[in-house]
């Protein structure tokens, strides 16, 4: 059996994302109570034994220990697990999907845009369990996400090809745009329009109607994919947070009066990965759905 290069960079791909997405884990747990990454190393949170370099590989060493730790036996919460999951399969659809040079983009082009959607998916990973935790998204998601997308896209428009501008081909004068412009376009109709739709909803329920987090985590999904985009992730975080929201409090996990305290971000993250994967190929259908 011939191996080839695409499944060496596929294996590595999945690799990765599961080492980044155990790191993740201990950013998760850390930086809302404040302390350090870096030290002390990794140990249980039950007893405290330093977690051994085996016994600490990403998703084989959870399986190892059928989830529990090594000296006390504690079992640890399967949520570590399904963040390295997550982390590996996200970095290898990434790479199958943006990792592959098309229509004539140079290689520098291609690794921007791969980069680019292996680091912003990591912060939508961190900033959807914090938020899920604790209603809070961190500044360094919200705007690490806006600087990543104009720097990210200000680097492909030097390299003079659009190749984070895939999903606009349906529009000329999206693809007329250089990504750059597209970027900041889109930073500012995301960030405006969910901050018109904050204040608007303040003023009509008496109440803060989306936290300031979600502001500017719409600007980051503008500032990284351009202003369709923000519509996009506008109605699907909106489909995606009734359905999972209705789908609870059905199953009885919430009480009807808390689906309004359900935190918005991680739907805003699910909806942009649905467009970062999907996005093209939706926004087809429903344009020449419209012809």
């Amino acid at each position: 059996m011939q191996i080839s290069l695409n499944d060496i960079l596929s294996v590595f791909s999945f690799g990765m994302g599961a080492c980044i997405a155990s790191f993740l884990n201990v950013v998760i747990y850390r930086v809302p109570r404040g302390e350090s990454i870096v030290r002390p190393a990794s140990h249980c949170p039950k007893c405290n034994a330093a977690i051994k370099w085996y016994q600490n590989i990403p998703i084989l060493s959870y399986l190892a220990l059928r989830g529990r730790c090594a000296k006390c036996r504690e079992r640890i919460s399967p949520r570590y697990l399904f963040i390295e999951l997550t982390g590996a399969l996200l970095f290898l659809a990434a790479f199958k999907g943006y990792g592959i040079v098309y229509g004539g983009a140079p290689f520098g082009c291609t690794l921007i845009r791969l980069l680019t959607v292996w680091l912003w998916i990591s912060l939508m990973i961190v900033g959807s369990m914090i938020d899920y935790d604790l209603k809070l998204l961190p500044d360094f998601v919200t705007v690490g996400g806006m600087i990543l997308g104009v720097v990210s896209n200000g680097l492909v428009a030097g390299l003079n090809f659009s190749c984070l501008s895939a999903p606009y081909q349906t529009w000329p004068v999206m693809v007329a745009m250089t990504p750059l412009v597209q970027s900041l376009i889109g930073l500012i109709v995301g960030f405006g329009l969910f901050w018109l739709i904050r204040f608007l909803g303040s003023k009509v329920f008496k109440r803060e109607a989306m936290g300031l987090g979600d502001v500017f985590l719409m600007g980051a999904v503008g500032a990284i994919s351009g202003p369709v985009a923000v519509f996009f992730v506008l109605i699907f975080s909106s489909l995606f947070g009734s359905i999972i929201g209705l789908s609870m409090v059905a199953l009885s996990k919430i009480r009807l009066g808390k689906f309004a305290e359900i935190p918005y971000g991680p739907y805003i993250c699910l909806a942009h990965l649905f467009f970062l994967f999907y996005g093209p190929t939706v926004i087809h259908w429903y344009v020449n759905l419209l012809k």
